[in-house]
């Protein structure tokens, strides 16, 4: 018997075509011990795909298809070769395969499940479907493929499917962390339409889950709630007694910004009867002490966006002048001082309050249902200032554009997220072959880690998440705010991933020690005074072949922002009071002219919400500018990443796939759908490859 213990490059011979010389090898091979060779060629597989190695995955085919001409009916080798052609991407071969299996068996769970993953490398959803639910409906414990049906049903659209199925698979794989982030973010995409005591017990469950990202649970919790309260437009028939230990209210207070109207006006009304009748007794009822905890987490979170009126504004003014007399006194304690901290809390965050450096000096133990607030609020803040007197400098421009958007995001860092969520890890330049598949083809396989430059890095989300989920790696990330780049390296630390945070205005990245295989620049430029003149300074940064990522606003999609910043001209907020007041009176006019801006989350939010409205400096674009500006950088374009609903749209009106559509057919579906590009246009451009001589 012939042993097969080991794979390796060296023993790879030489072929045109290993499949159908193998036909010519001596028929002695079918004398081979069939279970050696299997065993082998699946280590082979194994190992070739973990170290990424064409010539392995050769060898893994070769030895597979020895396997196949010593026993042609069994399951798992035809399986074996379904995969290892998949992986090449011989989708043809790979069905073949997957047709010869069927013929024999045609109930086999595994290659059902093959059939599934083929029909998803050809991009045929509902094809995968299909399989993934045959695979299903016989076996939910033989394959992965109750999960990759939900996967499906969520790149379909089909969220309420996905949700289903994703909801049913956390009941007993709650552990895992792929099935954690689909499920929410399916539930990210559904509402509730009546009130269910089952699922908001699993939704209070899911608030148990660590690294996910929580406000993808609101749409339905927010629905949810709205029925168990009988909220409407019209108020709440619940007593205040009732809406104040509801438990789910609670803990959604606590976890993420509200983005309702409806539950704004009713927190803001809960939130005034709470501090009038406190400070006129000076204590809190017990029976009202969780509602006040959890609306000072709601304050820190959404950054006190939320309208105040000037008899609460004097109340609260009084009420912090009077905490500071009572730090003062060296006997106070904690428990002295927590009713009248929390109540001060409820309107304002703790980061902004003159309290800050007399609490921090105390280093008290706090009650136990003060504990997690207190940490957030308090010690994650000092954190954050303590880091920013590390971070390293690029250099400064005197540029009056990048200090006014330094400025801004120095007082409000942006996005305040909180976790990373879940992606599976991957590699960058596959990436990309597939999402542009038969465009970057001549990418080559990276000797060492790719140098990536994350230009405009803010609070650090996207650059760590590219360190977490993308190896191997090497980043750097710039921005112009140290108070962004401090909460960064807060998370960085949080997660243990290394990135290079660096402060400096991107015109200087110029100064950076390498050029870079790629360059990721998402929401920055439209932020600059000259965006060509930052493009053409981040082209110069990229090696020839380098790849580019950009976002930029649309013009089309932002037509009603323009149009609220035209009316407010010269009186255009920047401070808190004139956020909020502008808000307000947004709210209170309601109506559909304004009901799209209401509709976004980042409304909701101070530092959202200037960065969306009132930012100190935007550009919106259309498609054809957007190309214009690219050559002037000296870039090819590669093409733009299909936002949400694309794929069905362009099926519907042009018949067409998204990676078949040009920059005329883009520009024609936002025509169709001006909502299209809300989340900006994100595309890919590429420096030309230097010819050799």
């Amino acid at each position: 018997m012939q042993k097969h213990d080991k794979c390796s490059a060296a023993e790879v011979p030489v072929m045109a075509n290993s499949l159908t010389n193998a036909k010519t090898l001596r028929r002695t091979d079918r004398d081979q011990d069939h279970r050696s060779l299997i065993e082998a060629a699946s280590r082979c597989y194994s190992d070739a795909v973990r170290r990424e190695n064409p010539d392995l995955l050769e060898k893994a085919a070769l030895l597979a298809f020895q396997a196949w001409q010593a026993n042609e009916t069994y399951i798992p080798g035809i399986n074996l070769l379904a995969r290892i052609a998949t992986h090449r991407q011989r989708y043809d071969e790979a069905s073949h395969w997957i047709d010869t299996g069927l013929s024999i068996k045609p109930d086999s769970t595994s290659l059902l499940y093959s059939a599934g993953h083929l029909a998803l490398a050809n991009s045929d959803l509902s094809l995968a479907e299909h399989y993934f639910e045959r695979a299903s409906h016989i076996s939910r414990v033989n394959t992965k493929a109750p999960v990759y049906l939900a996967h499906v049903k969520l790149l379909k659209g089909d969220y309420l499917g996905a949700f289903q199925l994703y909801r049913e698979l956390a009941k007993t794989k709650a552990s895992d962390p792929q099935i954690r982030s689909k499920l929410f973010e399916a539930a990210n995409n559904v509402v509730a339409d009546f009130y269910s005591a089952e699922l908001e017990a699993e939704l209070i469950r899911w608030f148990s889950f660590d690294n996910v990202d929580f406000s993808l649970l609101r749409p339905l919790a927010t629905s949810l709630l709205k029925h168990k309260l009988r909220l409407s437009e019209t108020g709440c028939p619940l007593d205040a007694d009732e809406i104040a230990a509801d438990p789910l209210l609670l803990i959604c207070l606590s976890h993420f910004c509200f983005c309702d109207p409806v539950i704004e006006r009713l927190l803001m009304t809960l939130r005034q009867s709470i501090l009038l009748t406190s400070s006129r007794q000076m204590s809190i009822r017990s029976e009202y002490l969780p509602l006040v905890i959890a609306l000072a987490h709601q304050c820190e979170i959404n950054e006190s966006v939320w309208y105040i009126s000037d008899q609460e504004s004097q109340l609260v003014d009084q009420l912090t002048d009077l905490a500071e007399k009572v730090l003062q006194l060296p006997e106070t304690t904690s428990g002295d001082i927590s009713g009248l901290l929390l109540l001060v809390m409820m309107y304002q965050p703790l980061a902004r309050s003159p309290l800050t450096q007399a609490l921090a000096a105390k280093n008290w133990l706090w009650p136990d249902e003060m504990s997690a607030l207190m940490d957030q609020a308090l010690n994650e803040q000092l954190s954050i200032r303590s880091l920013q007197q590390d971070i390293p400098q690029l250099g400064c421009t005197r540029n009056r554009v990048s200090d006014k958007v330094r400025a801004q995001y120095e007082e409000y860092p942006y996005p305040r997220w909180t976790a990373l969520g879940y992606n599976q890890p991957a590699d960058y330049y596959n990436t990309l072959k597939t999402l542009f598949r038969g465009r970057l083809d001549d990418l080559p396989r990276p000797a060492a880690p790719l140098q990536v430059l994350v230009a405009g890095c803010g609070t650090g989300r996207h650059a760590l998440s590219l360190a977490r989920y993308f190896t191997p790696l090497n980043i750097t990330a710039i921005d112009l705010s140290r108070a962004s780049l401090a909460y960064a390296g807060m998370k960085a630390a949080q997660y243990g991933l290394k990135v290079n945070f660096l402060q400096g205005d991107l015109l200087l990245a110029e100064k950076l020690d390498a050029p870079f295989d790629v360059i990721e620049c998402s929401g920055v430029l439209h932020h600059m005074q000259s965006p060509q003149k930052g493009l053409n300074t981040l082209s110069r940064c990229l090696k020839p072949g380098g790849l580019m990522k950009i976002a930029l606003y649309s013009r089309q999609a932002r037509t009603l922002v323009t149009e609220l910043r035209d009316e407010l001209g010269a009186t255009l907020p920047h401070t808190a009071n004139d956020i909020r007041a502008v808000r307000e009176a947004l709210l209170r006019q309601g109506g559909d002219r304004w009901q799209a801006i209401l509709q976004s989350p980042d409304f909701y939010s101070l530092s959202a919400c200037r960065d969306l409205l009132f930012h100190e400096q935007e550009h919106v674009f259309d498609l054809q500018e957007i190309r214009r500006m690219t050559e002037k950088a000296g870039l090819n374009w590669i093409g733009i990443i299909p936002p949400p609903g694309a794929r069905e749209l362009a099926r519907d009106k042009l018949q067409l796939e998204t990676t078949q559509l040009t920059l005329n057919d883009w520009h024609t579906l936002e025509q169709l759908e001006p909502g299209l590009f809300s989340g900006m246009y994100q595309f890919y451009v590429r420096k030309p490859v230097l010819k050799k001589a």
